[in-house]
């Protein structure tokens, strides 16, 4: 199985059931529109996202916990692989929430599903020329 992405080094091969880029050109402090009505641009760069929604039910509750426990983890941000293009893009990236559903409760253990995480890159991976 191929990994579909990384997080702080540890590869996950899970069923991602969707997943999401998003690109943001962001601009800076000078941007806004001239007197003649012009727009400016005060571009810092493109900024990729990602928002995914794991497919949880063939995973060992140990595994869901541990991959929960990493994604929850507050520190100030993650060094993520995600898939771009025909390649891969590694960034630095935060996540601010991690939603999930609790299934199945049963004696031995509860069964977790739809995680969905979004990683929101703390830099542009992109600047202007």
């Amino acid at each position: 199985m191929k990994t579909v992405f990384s997080v702080d080094g540890q590869q996950f091969n899970i069923a991602v059931i969707s997943l999401e880029r998003s690109a943001t050109l962001r601009g800076g402090d000078n941007e806004g529109t001239a007197i003649s009505g012009r727009k400016i641009r005060d571009l810092t760069g493109t900024y990729y996202d990602y928002k995914m929604t794991l497919g949880t039910r063939d995973m060992g509750g140990q595994d869901y916990d541990s991959l929960y426990e990493i994604l929850t983890a507050p520190v100030d941000s993650h060094n993520v692989v995600m898939p771009y293009g025909q390649t891969t893009l590694t960034f630095e990236a935060y996540i601010e929430e991690v939603n999930d559903s609790l299934k199945r409760m049963g004696d031995a253990k509860n069964l977790w599903g739809d995680l969905e995480v979004t990683f929101t890159a703390t830099r542009p991976q992109r600047i202007p020329d």
